[in-house]
């Protein structure tokens, strides 16, 4: 029986993303103070970086107006599908 080739483009799988992120986060918890393995540190890095993705932004760089807000957070959470369903309801 022959097998499909795979694909060279493999769709993201957001639930598998978020298990992975809910799993380093898991492994952070259980971290030591004194720890400073090599491991611990990149984990350290990526809980940090994780933590400046999901805060909200300098207030330089924050939109002003409610349009800027409202593209900015379509974008951040809806993306391209999002405003192809509001460009389509029009």
């Amino acid at each position: 029986m022959q097998q499909r080739p795979r694909s060279p483009r493999t769709p993201i799988r957001w639930l598998h993303q978020l298990a992975g992120l809910m799993a380093q986060v898991s492994r952070a918890e259980r971290l030591t103070a004194g720890d400073e393995s090599l491991q611990a540190r990149r984990l350290r890095q990526r809980m940090a970086l994780a933590q400046r993705l999901l805060d909200p932004l300098p207030k330089p760089l924050q939109p002003r107006g409610w349009r800027e807000q409202s593209l900015w957070t379509a974008l951040r959470w809806g993306g391209a599908g999002l405003l192809l369903a509001l460009w389509l309801h029009r």
